[in-house]
């Protein structure tokens, strides 16, 4: 059902004090008029004990992680029912509890979840080109659906479209987790991934630029205003590693000094992880050129004239967006920067996901082989 607003309430009547309590309730609300519905999460709290932060949070009480989860949970049940087919009517949303089972559509679900996460536009369209295809598929609709068969049948039908391993490993990686979020939510029992075997995922290694073909790129000028625009970026791209929806969002606002030098300060848009960089003269010089507003282009724009960068300074590869991060991570490892800086300086969520890097140079093994010149 469409036209809700949900929202917390504490303490409707007015009576809670710092030794009286008052109950937290959840409002459901129809838009642009007077009708609600209240329901208890059945949570008492002093009036010193409520914090409207983020909806709710509760604070100074021993168990406060634990109140502020389950009121979470109770809130996302309501949303997830309000959103499903099995919200007839407003009416309904009284009985939520009793009406919401496995009967709830795994599409609905997917999409309520969605409207929650903070991705950016690339990783948004991977998660509709999953509801995308259980909807072609047709067999998995509600909950009950949700079987060992079921999971199967649906990699047969990925599999006709998907060649690629990865891709496919990738696709069933992000189904399971909505399965397992459900799962949190109490919403279902078993996750039918357990006994499925999730296909082998052995992705391309990353491409990234050498030290020359970064000279050849620096040396290259265009006649052509926009391709000469784009260069800029990708230069500032490899001397950061910052990623394009990253570098679209950077401001003056991002440089800090740390112990007399300029460094880059920021968090990732696609998973908010934390990074710092040392702002390299090659970015300043082009952040300064243009005032720290740099030029705005959609990213598949970008893309598009990258492959007129590259081939106007006669460079073999496939330039991307990707390939700039790339370039990056592999240029800090071969001036021998200890990967957990490098780890730290990209931004990544895990040091597994620099490793990859390393294992590409091959340095280790090289390393490990020059007993055999001694």
């Amino acid at each position: 059902m469409e036209n809700l607003s949900i929202r917390y309430v504490f303490d409707r009547k007015h009576i809670a004090t710092e030794s009286k309590t008052g109950l937290l309730q959840i409002a459901v609300r129809l838009n642009k008029t007077v009708r609600k519905v209240l329901i208890s999460t059945g949570i008492h709290l002093y009036k010193n004990q409520f914090s409207d932060k983020n909806g709710f949070t509760c604070k100074n009480h021993p168990n406060a992680a634990q109140i502020t989860g389950k009121a979470k949970k109770i809130f996302n049940k309501i949303e997830a029912f309000c959103l499903s087919d099995e919200c007839k009517n407003f009416e309904s949303i009284k009985n939520w509890d009793k009406e919401y089972n496995t009967s709830y559509f795994v599409i609905d679900f997917i999409k309520s979840e969605l409207r929650k996460k903070n991705i950016c536009y690339g990783s948004m369209m991977y998660h509709k080109t999953l509801i995308n295809q259980l909807d072609s598929f047709g067999k998995i609709k509600t909950f009950s659906d949700l079987t060992y068969k079921n999971i199967s049948d649906f990699d047969f039908f990925l599999r006709k479209t998907i060649k690629e391993s990865s891709t496919l490993n990738k696709r069933h990686t992000t189904f399971r987790y909505y399965i397992k979020q459900a799962i949190k939510m109490d919403l279902l029992k078993k996750d039918p991934y357990d006994m499925f075997d999730m296909p082998f995922r052995k992705g391309k290694d990353p491409i990234y630029l050498t030290e020359n073909e970064i000279s050849d790129i620096l040396n290259y000028n265009s006649e052509i205003e926009k391709i000469q625009r784009v260069k800029d970026l990708f230069v500032f791209q490899i001397f950061t590693g910052m990623a394009y929806v990253d570098m679209t969002n950077f401001s003056k606002n991002d440089i800090i000094e740390v112990d007399g030098m300029k460094a880059i300060r920021s968090n990732r848009e696609k998973t908010d992880q934390s990074f710092i960089t040392l702002f390299l003269p090659e970015a300043e010089k082009i952040a300064e050129k243009y005032n720290y507003d740099l030029p705005k282009l959609s990213n598949q724009k970008y893309n598009d004239y990258l492959k007129v960068l590259g081939a106007g300074a006669e460079i073999k590869k496939n330039l991307t967006t990707h390939v700039a991060r790339h370039t990056f991570a592999t240029y800090l490892l071969n001036k021998d920067i200890p990967i957990e800086t490098v780890s730290r300086a990209m931004g990544h969520s895990s040091i597994k996901m620099t490793q990859h890097y390393a294992k590409l140079l091959g340095r280790k093994v090289v390393a490990d082989m020059k007993i055999l010149l001694k």
